[in-house]
């Protein structure tokens, strides 16, 4: 077998087409959707009986999970958390791995035991994420991402049949469509590693789907805003008829995604302008807390707490971020912080004094905290600085949206995700607007994704375009044209010249795609013998990058395509699907055979 190591021939004036793929309803057999909403500090699960939908789009299922204080407090969200043995066996997910591995930690008897948290943001942070990329917990222990991410929706997945099961409901595994939801501001490589790690957790490719999490919440938003119209519920309510322009701000804990949409004919949605945004989520504001509780304490109080009193510390993270929801203070305008009692004790051991009288008389906050039965009284005034950081940057970066020509006659702002819940963010994010928009907060906004998902897995033809985040194309060689190309590519080939590293163009930043439509460009035999062709995929954000080694442009990934028969006569039709939630590819040849093309958009392809 021979691999060709880069480029693919075209005749020379030759330009990608396009073609449109029928993107079908769901199979008769899939009787339920199932949406995991996997999120960065909380997820959660919901679902819809396909029955069901047509006539009550809105009548979506929660699972609830319970917290260690007990059923009477469960929730429709639990912290994305997994606990492992070493041997990669699953110990418990969300507020049970919490719970467990903090009394293992007290006990001393974590070792050799995994705990990871917050590592969904690896996919957004890692620009060169590989298949063998690893995490790393607290104690130090390395795994591979994948197998962290497939566990925990393994567990998620089989924490849903066991539940149905419970329910009397015998919905069997295949009659199941999963939809796992993902930031869209994620890049192409982070979205088939979560693909992979689905199709791991034993999730067949037929019976699953991404969700792009600012999609999810928009058909909520407009779905709950259609059901109130309908019901002559809330007068003053946005009116999403046909036309409506509106921007979404997904406000997770640890990304936000913010992305402008149109209601469109048949109230389906049209994307107008593609997911912008970046790491400014709820944990922004739980990191400032925690280094000003290290410039109060200081951080060797703090990481002997951590390192060996896990539950303890875990307490105490749970406090701040009850406190960044509600920072409404109490009579005396103080925001309480539970202090525990190993906190004191290890600070009396390393300072010889105690933390009330260090508090009172030796720090710069003097008059603004101070300490009552074992609770830190913070001034709401400090409490709000540690907003400052993420508020501005999602401000600034939507008040840039705004100014875009494809934002004017744009009324509406929807605000969902975790953050959403804030109560400081729900005041002043829409201040910073004054009268310009009118603000949607939908009931419950930390679900809106989740039940978003759910709506979109029984109608993903409710998305109606997307718009390309970049000039996508591939590396081609072409015949070397003297008055253009710059002579640095230049090559010869049995006497004729050629130029290299030609910018092959199939999507354009700022293109609007229909749900499923294509691009194709032909893939030419480089040898009478080969069997495969690689084919390079560069993504740049200029408009008409010429060469694929412009500053702008970057590989993404790679296509393999057979090469059946024998010959160099031999042409292969290469579609790539650009109207979906990722990057699909296809092949034909020139009998309309069809022909394997497989797309590794991972670093290590």
């Amino acid at each position: 077998m021979s691999d060709e190591p880069a480029g693919i021939w075209i005749p020379p004036c030759s330009q990608p087409t396009e073609e449109h793929t029928d993107i079908t309803a769901l199979p008769d057999e899939i009787l339920l959707v199932a949406a995991l909403d996997f999120g960065t500090t909380y997820s959660g699960i919901a679902w819809s009986f396909t029955r069901e939908f047509e006539k009550y789009p809105l009548r979506i299922n929660s699972l609830m999970w319970s917290p260690i204080v007990g059923p009477s407090q469960a929730t429709f969200k639990t912290p994305t958390v997994l606990l492992l043995k070493s041997n990669k066996e699953v110990v418990a997910f969300g507020y049970a791995a919490e719970e467990q591995y903090g009394e293992l930690a007290d006990d001393n008897a974590h070792h050799g035991y995994y705990f990871y948290r917050n590592f969904k943001m690896l996919l957004y942070e890692n620009e060169t994420l590989r298949n063998d990329t690893v995490l790393v917990d607290d104690e130090g222990h390395a795994m591979q991402a994948k197998d962290i991410f497939g566990h925990s929706i393994r567990y998620m997945k089989k924490r849903l049949l066991d539940d149905l099961q419970a329910r009397g409901n015998m919905i069997r595994d295949e009659n199941i469509m999963w939809v796992v939801t993902i930031p869209a501001i994620w890049n192409d490589g982070a979205k088939q590693f979560m693909r992979e790690a689905a199709i791991m957790a034993g999730i067949p490719v037929k019976q699953f789907r991404l969700a792009l999490e600012p999609e999810a919440a928009s058909i909520y938003a407009k779905e709950v805003l259609i059901e109130r119209t309908r019901g002559n519920i809330h007068q003053q309510m946005p009116s999403f008829e046909q036309g409506t322009k509106y921007i979404v701000l997904d406000l997770g804990g640890g990304t936000v995604d913010i992305s402008l949409k149109e209601i469109a004919e048949g109230n389906n949605i049209k994307e107008i302008h593609h997911a912008t945004g970046g790491p400014w989520g709820g944990l922004t504001v739980n990191k400032e807390f925690m280094a000003f509780l290290e410039s109060l304490i200081g951080k060797d109080v703090l990481e002997e707490l951590k390192k060996n009193h896990k539950s303890a510390w875990l307490d105490l993270e749970r406090d701040v971020e009850a406190k960044k929801r509600n920072i409404s203070g109490d009579k005396d305008g103080r925001i309480l912080i539970q202090i525990p009692a190993e906190l004191l004790e290890i600070f009396e051991n390393k300072k010889n004094k105690k933390l009330i009288n260090a508090i009172a008389f030796e720090t710069k906050y003097a008059g603004k905290i101070d300490i009552k039965r074992n609770c830190l009284r913070v001034d709401k005034s400090i409490v709000e600085t540690f907003f400052k950081t993420c508020l501005d940057n999602i401000v600034n970066h939507t008040r840039s949206l705004l100014g875009k020509p494809e934002a004017a006659g744009l009324k509406y702002m929807v605000l969902v995700g975790g953050f959403a819940e804030s109560e400081y963010i729900r005041q002043e994010l829409p201040k910073a607007f004054g009268q310009k928009l009118q603000v949607f907060i939908p009931d419950e906004p930390w679900l809106a994704v989740m039940r978003g998902a759910v709506l979109f897995g029984q109608n993903p033809t409710v998305i109606q375009t997307r718009i390309s985040k970049f000039t996508y194309g591939t590396n081609v060689i072409r015949y070397f044209m003297t008055d253009f190309d710059d002579p640095q590519h230049k090559i010869e080939e049995d006497g004729q010249p050629y130029c290299k590293n030609v910018f092959n163009k199939l999507a354009e930043i700022g293109q609007s795609f229909e749900l499923g439509e294509t691009v194709f460009t032909e893939v030419f035999a480089h040898r009478a013998d080969m069997r495969k062709m690689k084919v390079r995929l560069f993504k740049s954000t200029e408009k008409d990058p010429r060469y694929v080694t412009d500053k702008s442009c970057t590989q993404i990934g790679q296509m393999v395509v057979d090469m059946p028969g024998f010959g160099m006569e031999r042409m292969v039709t290469v579609s790539l699907c650009f109207g979906k939630e990722e990057i699909t590819c296809s092949g034909s040849n020139e009998s309309q055979e069809s022909v394997h093309v497989s797309l590794n958009l991972l670093g290590d392809g």
